[in-house]
């Protein structure tokens, strides 16, 4: 009876780790989202200025995301500022961003659609950039205060 129960358990195990042939196809219907950010072409000092995501899934605009938002932070300062945005239709979310300083700023729209995440980040400038910031702009690998966490 035991050798049994045995059989039976190990049966059991093995057949819910199996392969079956439907398994390469879950993979090759994987749609990714897309998210692309918009800015104004010139963004000033002292003015209110608006961001847009553009959200969509194989081609069609996701027009329910369950989240957009964004991150908002300058190359010299250490803190973020979040921003919820509004659903503008066809997919667009917007938000209003009062840019106080000028130089490096980088946005970073956080975007959850149902299981999928998507966090594409955009290097622009506010008014007149020093040289440093005009070059990490252009060749940009590095983010300050980019809430990378690394584990070592």
């Amino acid at each position: 009876m035991r050798l049994l129960a045995t059989i039976l358990f190990f049966t059991l195990f093995t057949s819910a780790c199996s392969f079956t042939s439907s398994t390469p196809e879950a993979y090759s219907d994987f749609k990714p989202i897309e998210v692309r950010v918009y800015l104004p072409d010139t963004v000033t000092d002292g003015g209110i200025q608006t961001i847009y995501a553009h959200v969509s899934q194989d081609g069609e605009d996701i027009i329910d995301a369950e989240l957009v938002r964004f991150e908002v932070w300058s190359s010299t300062h250490e803190q973020h500022e979040w921003l919820g945005t509004t659903n503008e239709g066809n997919g667009m979310y917007a938000t209003e961003v009062d840019f106080t300083e000028e130089g490096l700023y980088f946005a970073k729209a956080l975007t959850q659609v149902g299981d999928l995440y998507a966090m594409p980040t955009k290097r622009f400038a506010v008014g007149k950039l020093t040289p440093e910031e005009a070059d990490q702009l252009i060749n940009g690998n590095q983010q300050p205060y980019a809430n990378d966490h690394s584990h070592h």
